[in-house]
């Protein structure tokens, strides 16, 4: 019997039961992504079967190739252009359960950008690291922005929206009562409006320009060239789990950037770039 690592079987949503057999199953949850998806009924419907299917797949496999079947049926969500933390989260769990611990990684790191304050989804993320090599240390602007990771990426954007849109507001009220405590509410509001709008665009610039990725193979080689007969880049191979920048694709070839600015080539087939 294949059975759970310890710190994923207690892995739970914010409500709800267990994520025992690494499904998220409250019917709230299915509702939330539902009305996320969009206000078409037809596209509602496709997602909620789609959710439904995977999780009743995921509670009746038993075998690594049944889970891999339930991550791929996850990824279908995903290709539709439903994003959600959720959905990651149940992908990475399956990828758990099918030994694919660099995938389940890559699929964490995803849903941690809509779910940062979960804590089952941190249990879950530290256990598939495991004593995998960490990443960069952390940049210095997320130590100005020190809110960074405790709101998702979506909320980000919201939140500058609606602080630019008060401030304007503030500022016509200004016009009309001109005290200078009005003007200095403005230039706080505003000032507010571009810390959350620099907060929102450093995740765009890391999310969405920036790519990343994880090894998804053990005893991988990187190479100082984009082929076999170049001289390894390290002592030692790459362990699966082991995560990086990806920095430059060449045919089937990816040139990355580890933790310390250590560089190499890599198969493509041997991690997974996100």
């Amino acid at each position: 019997m294949h059975r759970a690592p310890p710190a994923i079987v207690r892995a739970r949503p914010h409500s709800g039961r267990a994520l025992g057999h690494f499904g998220i199953g409250p019917m709230w949850m299915v509702c939330c992504l539902i009305l996320w998806a969009g206000c078409g009924g037809r596209a509602e419907v496709s997602v909620e079967q789609k959710f439904l299917g995977a999780v009743t797949a995921f509670d009746r496999a038993g075998t690594p190739e049944d889970f891999l079947r339930v991550a791929g049926m996850y990824q279908e969500i995903l290709d539709a252009g439903f994003v959600s933390g959720a959905v990651y989260f149940n992908q990475g769990n399956a990828f758990m359960r099918a030994d694919q611990r660099g995938r389940a990684i890559a699929a964490y790191r995803q849903a941690k950008r809509y779910r940062p304050r979960d804590p089952y989804l941190d249990a879950n993320l530290r256990y598939a690291l495991g004593s995998a090599p960490g990443t960069a240390a952390r940049p210095f602007v997320e130590y100005v922005l020190f809110w960074q990771d405790w709101i998702s990426y979506p909320a980000k954007f919201y939140a500058a929206g609606w602080s630019v849109a008060a401030t304007f507001l503030l500022a016509l009220a200004a016009l009309w009562l001109p005290a200078p405590l009005w003007r200095r509410v403005v230039v706080i509001a505003a000032l507010v409006s571009v810390l959350l709008i620099g907060s929102a665009g450093y995740d765009a610039y890391r999310f969405d320009f920036l790519e990343h990725g994880v090894v998804v193979r053990d005893s991988v080689t990187a190479y100082k060239g984009n082929a076999e007969s170049y001289e390894p880049a390290f002592t030692e191979p790459l362990n699966q789990g082991t995560e990086f920048r990806a920095l430059q694709q060449r045919g089937n070839w990816w040139l990355i950037r580890l933790a310390g600015s250590n560089e190499g080539w890599v198969p493509a087939d041997a991690v997974m770039v996100y």
